[in-house]
């Protein structure tokens, strides 16, 4: 028998490093692209909204059908790691082209353009994070060294959500506040190389182990897509992204409308590094306590806590005023990134989970759709929040073309920011609470799946095992 490769140091760091793209790229695509939209390329927030929106269009057909394509996949670097070496080149040139300011005389033609780049960039993003969500699950079996790497995972996502908070930020409002357009250039080219180079090391430091997953070749790749739906018959994978929905759109809102936050209403746009930076930072640095109280009482009890503490702080900077100084609104910041370290790690890290509950269900491992749906809702709820705020910032009468807006707009921003997050927030808490993995019930489900591929039936399992089975998967288990 092959002996199992140990989940090592350098296995985190290597398959870790890969979310910097992830973690980064979307980060600023949340905080900085609709203004890039509308403060540079001059669209109408209306249009700048629907750039995103738009081109999720296509992402509603390529995400799931990428991760079925991903699990019938066959090279000899395996059937995910062939998608990290291969997306090296089109990831760094796709999030280029997304900040080059490109204006033609009709506004429709400036809108083909950032939609079509959009696209490109949504693509190759569905190309490498796709399998990458994958790997995990047939990595190893074991819940903790599974945590382990989603918690390296995490650690390099949301130290790379640090960097995406504050260098772009620095670039375009400090370095080339008085030519934003070169600025934006400039974050396109250093970023896509930043986010290209770490695949080359997940490539190296990866490995599929064959005994942890299944072929799925009995049935077409039409037949497999159609299937689809029976993913939501999961109860955990329901539970599990709802609580992934409510969090990502709570840290979207906040995202996007923190930088016209701090510009327009508190009149300090040179703060803006600095609170964002701020909340980066004890995002990141709460994270090892995190992930160890995630292995002691369940990821979902973890993410309930979390929930809470960002729903207080955000109640708190409700209070904010222009008056209000400088240390408030970094300490504010600060705590919500305490409360957002949890809510937005612990989806990622029940991923493997949601794929084990699916295979105990079906009979069949299906890790690349379930993570192709997975990243479908994750660009879906960016784009609709996106889509929703461009619509916002029209409703309350934001002027691209004004350094100064009227009373009414900046309230309204206020508003957005503060307030639009929490309501998020309150049913994530409520939603969170019935989630039912716990390291108990997950040790059952690996031993029940483990005895069910050396060819034990459902039905001959113990009571006690059918309960905890039924109770994580919404129907009867073994009828």
């Amino acid at each position: 028998m092959e002996k199992k490769r140990e989940v090592t140091a350098k296995t985190l760091l290597c398959y870790g490093c890969g979310d910097i793209f992830g973690g980064g790229s979307f980060l600023i695509i949340s905080t900085l692209f609709i203004f890039f939209l509308t403060n540079v390329v001059h669209l109408s927030p209306a249009l700048a909204g629907a750039v995103v929106f738009a081109g999720k269009a296509w992402d509603a057909v390529s995400d799931p059908l990428f991760g079925i394509i991903s699990d019938r996949t066959k090279s000899r670097f395996g059937r995910r790691r062939v998608y990290f070496i291969a997306g090296v080149i089109p990831v760094a040139v796709s999030y280029f082209l997304l900040w080059l300011t490109v204006r033609f005389d009709s506004a429709a033609l400036t809108f083909l353009y950032y939609f079509v780049t959009y696209v490109v960039f949504c693509t190759v993003s569905t190309m490498v994070m796709v399998p990458y969500n994958s790997i995990v699950t047939e990595m190893t079996g074991d819940y903790k060294a599974r945590t382990r790497l989603s918690g390296a995972k995490m650690a390099f996502s949301q130290a790379s959500g640090l960097i995406a908070g504050v260098v772009p930020g620095y670039i375009v409002n400090n370095l080339y506040k008085d030519n934003q357009s070169t600025g934006f250039m400039l974050v396109g080219l250093i970023f896509g190389i930043f986010y290209a180079i770490p695949w080359i090391f997940v490539f190296l430091g990866t490995w599929e182990d064959k005994s942890l997953y299944a072929s799925n070749e009995s049935k077409s790749l039409g037949e497999s897509f159609k299937e689809l739906r029976t993913l939501f018959s999961n109860r955990t994978y329901r539970i599990h992204i709802g609580m992934y929905i409510l969090a990502y759109s709570a840290m979207d809102l906040l995202s996007a409308s923190f930088i016209y936050f701090v510009t327009y209403y508190l009149g300090r746009s040179g703060i803006y590094t600095l609170c964002l930076g701020s909340m980066m930072v004890m995002q990141l640095a709460c994270l090892p306590v995190y992930f160890t109280l995630a292995n002691k009482i369940g990821k979902g009890r973890t993410y309930l806590i979390g929930a809470c503490i960002t729903t207080v702080a955000l109640i708190g900077a409700v209070l904010l005023s222009p008056d209000s100084p400088t240390w408030l609104m970094a300490a504010l910041s600060a705590c919500i990134g305490i409360g957002f370290s949890p809510i937005v790690s612990m989806p990622w890290a029940m991923l493997p989970e949601s794929s084990d509950v699916d295979e105990l269900m079906h009979g069949e491992q299906r890790t690349g759709a379930v993570s192709g749906t997975f990243t479908l809702l994750r660009k879906l709820v960016q784009a609709c929040v996106l889509w929703v705020f461009g619509l916002i910032l029209t409703g309350i009468g934001f002027d691209q073309n004004s350094a100064v807006q009227a009373a009414s707009t900046v309230t309204g921003l206020r508003l957005v920011f503060s307030l639009l997050p929490i309501l998020c927030l309150v049913p994530a808490v409520i939603v969170s609470s019935r989630y039912p993995v716990t390291p108990e019930t997950f040790r059952v489900v690996r031993e029940e799946i483990d005895r069910v591929r050396s060819g034990g039936k459902p039905s001959e399992a113990s009571d006690d095992v059918k309960k905890v089975c039924s109770s994580l998967t919404g129907h009867p288990y073994g009828e």
